[in-house]
């Protein structure tokens, strides 16, 4: 049986099982963030970029970097259904088939098939992040079911039938951080960074390392589904 891994924060040994205590990020940058596994007792190197990112690859075979930003991450090939747009009659924009760009780094780690020890030399595969139901669906351990989050790999649909009267401008919509929304678009696509600072630097504190606060707490009720959709 996999060893599992919920969240993303320091490990700690439960009932012989790995285990991670999801967290908040605040919003200061990676140092201590969720994505800061410098602690982590599979964490060789005790390094934090080293687990996703490289500046030498060194010639390994697997050529993660093949997948950009000098990915040093196992990834995931497993496959997705995608959300469904049929469901809705305001998303037109294109969506791809799988998840691309930087949601497929993400899902690398976040799609709970391959360990997050899984990373430069090391093989790995002692410990896994599968979030939870509200994440990721799993089918058959192989394929994923993300009809249940929000849409991703998909084209912000700027200019499509409809877009004015149900989403804002992107070029002109900003987070938190004074960041326009098209400025974390992945070529024009929605993706988990859209969301997300993977970095913590420009993310709301006490959030999932949100851009935008969702409660009264954090910002304003609904703060960053209303960044992008007019409701």
């Amino acid at each position: 049986m996999k060893k599992v891994l919920i969240g993303v924060l320091a490990a700690t040994l439960v009932a012989g099982m790995s285990v991670v205590v999801f967290a908040n990020g605040d919003g200061t940058g990676i140092l201590g963030s969720p994505h800061d596994f410098s602690s982590s007792t599979w964490n060789n190197r005790q390094e934090i970029c080293r687990v996703c990112h490289v500046p030498h690859d060194h010639g390994r075979a697997s050529q993660r970097y093949l997948n950009g930003l000098l990915w040093n991450h196992g990834v995931s090939s497993a496959s997705y259904t995608m959300y469904n747009k049929t469901w809705s009659n305001t998303l037109n924009g294109t969506q791809s088939a799988e998840p691309d760009g930087t949601s497929k780094l993400c899902l690398s780690c976040h799609d709970g098939t391959v360990g997050i020890d899984t990373f430069d030399k090391y093989a790995g595969g002692t410990v896994y992040a599968t979030g939870d139901a509200k994440i990721v669906n799993f089918m058959d351990g192989e394929n994923i079911d993300l009809r249940g989050t929000h849409p991703l790999s998909i084209a912000f649909p700027v200019g499509e039938d409809r877009y004015s009267d149900n989403f804002n401008d992107p070029a002109s919509k900003t987070w938190t951080s004074g960041d326009t929304v098209a400025s974390t678009l992945d070529n024009g696509k929605v993706q988990c960074s859209t969301c997300h600072d993977v970095h913590n630097q420009e993310s709301v504190g006490d959030t999932h390392l949100l851009r935008a606060g969702q409660t009264a707490a954090t910002g304003t009720a609904s703060g960053l589904c209303l960044t992008c959709h007019i409701k």
